[in-house]
């Protein structure tokens, strides 16, 4: 049963003296924190959550010894801007992050690592997915960030995606016994992420034999476990679990076709935003099963994080739950998530999200509001009956709004692997493909009445890997049909053209992209490619400049330029194109080649 505020106080009353002596009855030099975020994990996925399929032993067990948190919600549903309110306790607009792949966290704000090492810490992270690459600047206070990928998953073009927990926990567990190998004496403040709960989800036959073979997620969550259990089972056997807090959370959830959506980023709902939340402290034995009803935040963590290895920190927008796991009272506090992934896609209405005891009102071109108490599941949309209600969150929310201290993040620079990698996890890579601004005055559209259109354009995405051309640009053509603005399924249709040598087709095609996203590198990148193979050198080298304009590390722009230039016999220009390729990448034999031909002319 959960423990209420009220049962809290009167714990309280009979405990005050003795919570005051243990609480930090070991020296803060001897105190531990492990950290471990499982990626797109739903709360209600987890055993010690109530669910009878999936297969948590090692979940549950930390929660049988410690507190859990029954609704605990990220500020966004994507990896990297959750991770980063994690770490800073500050919302996405503060921290400037978010989305994926576009900015680095500021260097002016602090991290929980930063302080860890401050107090002479020994700090480590471990993390499975490009997202979460040390450019993005989650690694600062780490002194081992291990984000290696050399174990990766293969993914489309043999592209690095994602690395298998186990790789993970073998890294982890091959710092400990370093650790122990070499006597440190400091405490540790380590991070393991583990990214395989994430789309798409595969089977483990080798753990669960054929018993996830219908249920992919519940397998790859219950892979999570094992994964998990090994970390654990590595702190016991070193002696140091006993003197370790371990902290398991998840960073978003995932839809599985509730609201309509597949996956996760485009909504504000249970499913993608209430997330498991697990604290075990083994100092406070009193606190083993207690679960607290309350709604918390993951921005709490920085100030939970810290607070429990007494480590001293400027006040956050988070609120520590240290509170929770001595027996206090929590004080109230609403929840806020964010997403622009909308927008980003399509140019559809952004969502901002409240959270309270009973209510979740989402603002959007069409509002929300939900009760769940008496709908978890959030299937009666109550906007239009309790106006009043809404008006009353939208208050709230528009305060919570005003206390933000806005900060940009600083603009990250991928090469081109780089964000095939990114995209191949699928995320929009880099900020040049965000279009700039909305070009008419009609009101935004609302993504619960266009979800059916985004998933229709991945079905025709999945074809185009398939390089079943046909069917894909046939999809794509109908959704553009009723939604002329999809700016992004023309651009998938002019590359479905483009594929099949219809350059004149990809070109009107993609020129249309232009005029939502003048600045998009991709769509200059492509036009250049279709007027190279057009023969129209001038054309080809105008859009592929375009490209460098945005982003003048493009491995792809500087090869057809020097293939333009050397085709107009300007050998100078085309060999200093060829030795940029070569800078920005090495491995790129074309440009090797080409320039050994050069040279070999005497060029």
């Amino acid at each position: 049963m959960p423990v209420s505020r009220r049962r809290f106080g009167l714990l309280l009353a009979g405990t005050v003296a003795a919570t005051a002596a243990v609480r930090w009855f070991w020296p803060r030099s001897h105190v531990n924190v492990v950290l471990v975020t499982l990626d797109t994990t739903r709360a209600d996925r987890l055993g010690c959550y109530g669910n009878k399929t999936t297969q948590t032993p090692a979940l549950d067990e930390l929660a049988s010894r410690g507190t859990l948190f029954e609704r605990a919600y990220a500020a966004a549903p994507l990896t990297l801007p959750s991770h980063a309110s994690m770490l800073t306790g500050l919302w996405p607009p503060e921290h400037g992050i978010p989305a994926n792949g576009d900015n680095a966290l500021d260097k002016s704000i602090p991290t929980a690592a930063e302080l860890f090492a401050k107090e002479g810490y020994d700090t480590a992270a471990f993390v499975a997915a490009f997202v979460l690459d040390a450019r993005f600047g989650l690694n600062r206070g780490f002194q081992v960030y291990n984000d290696d990928l050399s174990s990766a998953t293969p993914g489309p073009e043999e592209l690095d995606r994602y690395r298998d927990g186990k790789h993970v926990v073998a890294a982890a567990v091959n710092w400990l016994d370093e650790r122990q190998r070499t006597r440190h004496s400091q405490p540790f403040f380590c991070w393991m992420h583990l990214y395989d709960p994430h789309d798409p989800y595969i089977s483990h036959p080798e753990q669960f034999q054929s018993q996830f073979d219908h249920q992919l997620y519940e397998g790859e969550v219950s892979y999570a476990d094992v994964m998990l259990g090994r970390l654990l089972d590595k702190l016991k056997a070193t002696g140091e679990l006993d003197r370790t807090v371990v902290i398991v959370t998840g960073d978003h959830g995932e839809s599985l076709g509730e609201h309509g959506e597949r996956t996760h980023g485009y909504m504000l709902h249970e499913s993608t935003l209430r997330v498991p939340l697990i604290i075990s402290d083994p100092r406070h034995p009193q606190s083993a099963g207690t679960r607290i009803a309350a709604p918390v935040s993951l921005i709490d963590l920085y100030s939970t994080l810290l607070d429990c290895a007494g480590i001293s920190h400027s006040k956050a927008s988070g609120t520590s739950l240290l509170p929770a796991i001595l027996g206090e009272p929590l004080s109230p506090h609403s929840c806020y998530s964010m997403t622009d992934e909308p927008y980003r896609e399509a140019l559809w209405s952004p969502l901002r999200s409240i959270v309270t005891d009973r209510w979740r009102y989402i603002r959007s071109v069409q509002h929300e509001l939900y009760d769940l108490t008496a709908d978890p599941h959030e299937t009666l949309n109550l906007a239009d009956q309790k106006p009043d209600t809404i008006l009353e969150l939208e208050k709230e929310l528009a305060a919570l709004e005003s206390r933000f201290t806005h900060r940009d993040g600083t603009v990250v620079q991928m090469s081109d692997h780089e964000r095939r990698v990114l995209e191949s996890l699928g995320y929009t890579a880099g900020q040049a493909q965000e279009p700039t601004e909305k070009k008419d005055d009609r009101p935004l559209r609302d993504i619960k009445e266009m979800i059916g259109y985004l998933n229709r354009h991945d079905d025709a995405a999945e074809l185009i890997r398939q390089k079943q051309f046909a069917p894909a640009a046939e999809i794509l053509e109908e959704i553009i049909k009723d939604v002329p603005d999809y700016y992004k399924a023309m651009l998938d249709l002019g590359l479905c053209h483009m594929l099949q040598d219809r350059f004149g087709e990809a070109i009107g095609l993609f020129q249309r992209v232009l005029e939502f996203n003048p600045t998009s590198d991709r769509t200059h990148d492509m036009i250049g490619f279709c007027y190279l193979r057009q023969k129209n050198l001038e054309s080809a080298m105008k859009h592929f400049l375009e490209v460098l304009k945005v982003r003048p590390d493009s491995e792809n722009a500087h090869l057809y330029l020097g293939e333009i230039n050397q085709r107009q016999g300007k050998f100078v220009l085309a060999r200093r194109h060829y030795e940029t390729v070569l800078k920005i990448n090495p491995g790129n034999n074309a440009a090797r080649a080409a320039l050994s031909a050069l040279q070999s002319g005497g060029y």
